[in-house]
C-alpha cells in the first residue's frame, strides 16, 4: 500500500470499543483544547524544562508506537513508510495536511533526511491562546512523535528539530528530521530532554538539597540567636567575634574602614594586626578599589597561605567596617557566608547603639559645658548634671581649643566633618581614661578636663595635645590641626574665662606652631584677648604707609622689619639671620624709618610695631616663618 491510503480504522477501533473479539487498539477522542490545559497543569506545575522533555517523550512514545503498527503493514516502497508519518500526524487532527518539502532515507545504511511542513499545529494555536506568542518553538509533542516515529521504522536514532514555529509568529512551523550523527554536533542540548528521568531520583536530590539548606539555615538561626544574646548582654564587637568563632571555629578579624583591626577571635591580636596590614597592602598594590565594591560577602585567594571571606558592616547606608572569616587549612562553604552576614549585620546593630548613645552623651555633654560657659549653673547644678554625663567635678581644669582648617566645606560637609570629629575625639579620651566634656562652639571643638594624675604637668598636657594632633592628622590628612591650650583655674565658674584664653592660643596657633599654651603668651595673649576692630586700627596706625609701600617689592621692608626687631635690633645678628650685607641692610632700616616718620630703635617704638607685625603673621597677612623666633615676653 501507499502512505495516502492509510486510514486510523487499519489500528483503531472508531465504534463499539467493548467488542473483544475485534484485535485492532482502543481509540479515545480527546479535545485540543483539554491537552492544552494539561499543558498549562504541567507548566504551572513543574516549570519550562521539565514540561518540554515530558511532552517530547511522551510524542516519543506514541510516534514509536504507532511506526510498530506501520511496520505491521505491507507497503510497496520501504520510502512510503516515511510519507506515512506526516499521514498520521494529520490523522490524529495534531496538524493540517501539508507537503513534504524533502524526504529521503537509505535504510540499507541507516541515513534519513526529512524536511516538512506543519500548518495549524494544535500545539501552537493552543499557546497562543493561553500565553501569546513565544520566543522559541513549542510544538514538544508533534516534534516527540516525530523523533520517535522516524527512529522506529529506521532502527536509527533520528532527531526532529523545529526550525520555524507558528507560535512564534511564523507563516507555518517547519521541522527537520536527521539522525544524530547526521546532526553533527548541533542537536546536543535537545537530546538531554528525551532521557529517561526518574521523579524518585529528582525528587531524592532535591530532598537532599533542601537538607542541606535546612541544616544551613538551622546553623545560621543559631549564630543569629548567639548574636542577639551578645547585645543584649551588651558585650562590645569582641564578644561577637567569639561567637562567631565558637560557631564555625574559623578565626575572625572585624576591622575598621582603615583596616585597623577592632576585634579578634580564633587568633591572636598580634597576628590579627599582621592580616589587616597584609589586606591593607594588597588593596594599595591592587587597583586600590576592589574593597570599596564589594556590597555583599566575598572570597579573596590572593594571598598566599589563606584565603579570606570578608563581608562589609554598614552603618546608616555607609561602610563603617569589615568582618573577615581566615582559611587557612578549610576550604570556604557556602554556609559561611550567611554566618559571615549575620555576624556583620550584628556588628552593625552594636555600631548603631554605640554611635546613638555617644551622640546622645555628647549631646547631653554639650549642653552641660555650654551652660557652664554661659554661668547658667550653680555649682550644685554643675555637679549633679556632670555626675549623669560621667565627669569628676576634679579642681583644677583646663580647656583645649581644636580647629581643623575647614576652608571651601559646604555648610553639610563642615556639620558632617565636626560630627565625626567630637565622636573621634571622645573615643580617643576614653581610650586614655581622660576626664573631660567635649562640646562645639563657633566652630571649634572645645574640651575641658579636670587635671587630674595624668595631667598634671604642663608637659604631660602637651604629649596629649601633641598625640592628638599626630592622630587626627594622620586620620584626617587632608586636615591641618591646630591646638590652642588654656591656664588653669580651680573654680569650674570661670570657664568661660578658660574658653577665652583656649582660642586666643589657637588664634596664634600656625603652620609652625600647632599647639599653643596661652600661659607662654605672655602679654601676647592679652592682647589677643582684645577685640580684632581695635587691633587693626592700631596695625594701620602704626603700619600703614610702609605696607602700602611695601606691597609692590614683595613685602620685603616689611619682613627686614621684622628680623631686625625680633634679633635686639641687632643689625650684625640680622645681616646673619637673612644672609644679606650689612649695607643693604642699613639702606633698608633707613628707608624704612623714613617712611614710618618714626626711629624704631626707640623702645617703645619698636615694641609697638614689633607686636603690630606679630599679629600680622599670626593672622596670616605677613608670610614669616616665626618657628624659631622668640616671644615677646622673652625680648625685653
Amino acid at each position: 500500500m501507499k502512505a495516502d491510503e492509510l486510514k486510523l480504522e487499519q489500528f483503531y477501533k472508531k465504534s463499539n470499543p467493548f467488542n473483544q473479539k475485534d484485535p485492532r487498539e482502543r481509540m479515545v477522542s480527546i479535545p485540543a483544547a483539554s491537552i492544552g490545559m494539561l499543558r498549562h497543569e504541567l507548566l504551572e506545575t513543574i516549570g519550562l524544562e521539565r514540561t518540554k522533555g515530558f511532552l517530547l517523550r511522551y510524542g516519543w512514545h506514541t510516534g514509536a508506537y504507532d511506526a510498530e503498527k506501520v511496520k505491521e503493514l505491507s507497503w510497496q516502497d520501504p520510502r512510503e513508510m516515511l510519507l506515512a508519518g506526516p499521514k498520521m500526524h494529520t490523522l490524529h487532527g495534531y496538524i493540517e495536511e501539508a507537503p513534504n518539502l524533502r524526504a529521503e532515507a537509505n535504510f540499507h545504511i541507516g541515513n534519513i533526511y526529512h524536511e516538512a511542513i506543519w500548518r495549524n499545529s494544535y500545539e501552537a494555536q493552543e499557546h497562543i491562546k493561553r500565553y501569546g506568542y513565544s520566543n522559541e518553538p513549542v510544538c514538544h509533542t508533534l516534534t516527540g512523535y516525530a523523533s520517535g516515529y522516524l527512529t522506529t521504522i529506521l532502527g536509527k536514532k533520528v532527531i526532529a528539530k523545529e526550525v520555524k514555529c507558528q507560535a512564534m509568529g511564523h507563516e507555518h512551523c517547519q521541522v527537520l528530521c536527521r539522525t544524530v550523527e547526521e546532526w553533527n554536533g548541533e542537536i546536543e542540548l535537545e537530546l538531554k530532554y528525551y532521557e529517561e528521568e526518574s521523579i524518585i531520583d529528582e525528587l531524592n536530590d532535591t530532598f537532599r538539597k533542601l537538607k542541606i539548606e535546612r541544616d544551613n539555615l538551622s546553623k545560621a538561626y543559631d549564630v543569629h540567636q548567639k548574636m542577639v544574646e551578645e547585645l543584649l548582654k551588651e558585650n562590645d564587637l569582641n564578644g561577637v567575634a567569639n561567637a562567631l568563632y565558637q560557631h564555625t571555629q574559623l578565626p575572625v578579624l572585624i576591622e575598621d574602614v582603615t583596616l585597623d583591626l577592632l576585634a579578634a577571635a580564633g587568633i591572636c591580636e598580634e597576628k590579627g594586626n599582621v592580616y589587616s596590614e597584609q589586606l591593607s597592602h594588597f588593596m594599595h598594590n591592587k587597583r586600590n578599589k576592589d574593597l570599596n565594591k564589594i556590597t555583599r560577602a566575598k572570597l579573596i585567594t590572593d594571598f598566599d597561605d589563606y584565603k579570606r571571606l570578608i563581608t562589609p558592616i554598614y552603618l546608616q547606608k555607609e561602610v563603617v567596617a569589615y568582618c573577615s572569616f581566615l582559611y587557612t587549612d578549610a576550604e570556604p562553604q557556602e554556609v559561611d557566608k550567611l554566618i559571615l552576614e549575620q555576624g556583620a549585620l550584628a556588628c552593625s546593630l552594636y555600631l548603631f547603639h554605640e554611635r546613638t548613645r555617644i551622640q546622645t552623651e555628647l549631646r547631653m555633654q554639650g549642653n552641660l559645658l555650654d551652660n557652664i560657659l554661659s554661668n547658667r549653673m550653680t555649682f550644685e547644678e554643675i555637679s549633679k548634671k556632670a555626675y549623669y554625663v560621667g565627669f569628676q567635678i576634679n579642681a583644677p581644669y583646663f580647656m583645649i581649643a581644636i580647629c581643623p582648617n575647614q576652608e571651601k566645606l559646604t555648610i553639610r560637609d563642615e556639620l558632617e566633618l565636626n560630627d565625626r570629629l567630637i565622636n573621634d575625639i571622645s573615643q580617643f579620651l576614653k581610650d586614655r581614661k581622660i576626664n573631660a566634656l567635649l562640646g562645639q562652639k563657633s566652630g571649634k571643638m572645645i574640651i575641658l578636663l579636670s587635671e587630674d594624675l595624668a595631667l598634671k604637668s604642663e608637659n604631660s598636657k602637651k604629649k596629649i595635645c601633641q598625640s592628638m594632633q599626630v592622630y587626627f592628622s594622620k586620620k584626617y590628612p587632608s586636615y591641618d590641626f591646630k591646638f590652642g591650650i588654656s591656664s588653669s583655674s580651680s573654680k569650674i565658674e570661670e570657664a568661660s574665662q578658660l574658653y577665652d584664653e583656649s582660642t586666643s592660643a589657637l588664634q596664634i596657633a600656625n603652620h609652625y606652631r600647632k599647639v599653643v599654651f596661652f600661659e607662654f603668651l605672655g602679654i601676647e595673649g592679652i592682647i589677643f584677648q582684645a577685640e580684632n576692630d581695635r587691633l587693626q586700627k592700631f596695625i594701620k596706625k602704626k603700619l600703614g604707609t610702609l605696607i602700602e609701600e611695601d606691597k609692590k617689592k614683595d613685602m620685603e621692608l616689611t619682613k627686614t622689619l621684622f628680623h631686625y626687631l625680633n634679633n635686639g635690633c641687632n643689625i650684625n645678628k640680622t645681616g646673619r639671620a637673612m644672609n644679606f650685607s650689612i649695607s643693604g641692610l642699613r639702606y633698608r632700616l633707613q628707608k624704612i624709618n623714613e617712611l614710618l616718620e618714626a626711629d624704631i630703635n626707640v623702645p617703645d617704638v619698636g615694641y609697638q610695631i614689633y607686636l603690630s607685625l606679630k599679629l600680622m603673621i599670626y593672622w596670616g597677612e605677613l608670610d614669616i616663618d616665626v618657628s624659631t623666633s622668640t616671644d615677646l615676653s622673652d625680648n625685653g
